[in-house]
């Protein structure tokens, strides 16, 4: 049982679990009908990332929810903090395209059934990749490298998730990991929790598709239908507006902000090799 409290073995579990909760998630959301199962499998997907947090860090560490990532104290402030800061990013990138002509709204689609159905999908698609990707596999890497480099790390792999999306390449897989990834991964930092980061993945996403923009390639229910006539590299071309460069220079800005705070609150951990030489544990 020690050997599974050593930092390289809890890392190397939460490899082989998050891979299991992405596989199962993923026979799920293929095998049934999308209509009706997408949301379900997004909440069985995050209970059981949030499975895997429990036993890593109850049940093999004893520690408490609030050194886990996942205290529900303050959970729901700071998801509303979360999604104050991503719809002021959508509104500023919108806004740049707006003023530079790109973008022009041409038709309201209100249908009151799919304007839930998209907020509540795409509240719980937040929750089970902000539990996978920061609760999971950032911690972890935090934990065994030191944060620096899991920001890269898990930047990277959330990246890399989405090279099977429809129009994704080697550039949105990069950008993707950039704005979004390392942007997400300095939200967990600034709280040492979820939370924050899930409000502003789902405030992004559900905005995405409302102003009529792709979402990682999909093509969801949008309030609005618009005409986007910007070049590929500034709309992100059939992948979406989050691997254009206003998304990227936005989500840069907001990135160093974040970061800046955690520094700030002493909330970056040198890796596992420096706690230990130091007698840290």
């Amino acid at each position: 049982m020690r050997f599974l409290q050593l930092p390289v073995s809890q890392l190397a579990l939460a490899l082989i679990l998050s891979f299991a909760v992405l596989a199962i998630f993923t026979v799920m959301d293929l095998s049934t009908n999308p209509q009706f199962s997408s949301i379900l499998t997004r909440i069985v997907g995050a209970l059981l990332a949030a499975g895997v947090i429990l036993l890593l860090g109850r049940a093999l560490q004893g520690k408490a929810l609030d050194k886990i990532g996942i205290s529900p104290r303050g959970a729901l402030s700071q998801i509303m903090q979360g999604v104050l800061i991503g719809a002021l990013m959508m509104g500023l990138v919108t806004g740049l395209m707006v003023l530079m002509g790109w973008y022009k709204v041409v038709d309201v689609n209100f249908d009151m059934f799919a304007l839930w159905r998209i907020l509540i999908l795409y509240l719980f698609a937040a929750l089970l990749e902000e539990l996978l990707f920061r609760g999971i596999l950032f911690w972890q890497l935090d934990n065994v490298f030191g944060s620096w480099l899991a920001l890269i790390v898990s930047g990277a792999l959330f990246g890399a998730t989405h090279l099977g999306n429809p129009g994704a390449t080697i550039w949105t897989t990069l950008a993707l990991a950039i704005s979004a990834g390392v942007g997400l991964g300095a939200a967990y930092l600034v709280t040492r929790n979820v939370w924050l980061a899930v409000g502003i993945h789902w405030a992004w996403n559900f905005l995405l598709a409302m102003f009529g923009f792709a979402v990682s390639g999909l093509e969801p229910y949008s309030l609005l239908t618009a005409t986007i006539s910007a070049p590929t590299l500034w709309s992100g071309g059939e992948f979406g507006m989050e691997v254009g460069l206003p998304a990227l220079i936005t989500a840069a800005f907001a990135s160093v902000g974040m970061l800046w705070v955690a520094v700030r609150r002493k909330h970056l951990s040198p890796p596992s090799w420096s706690r230990y030489k130091e007698g840290v544990t």
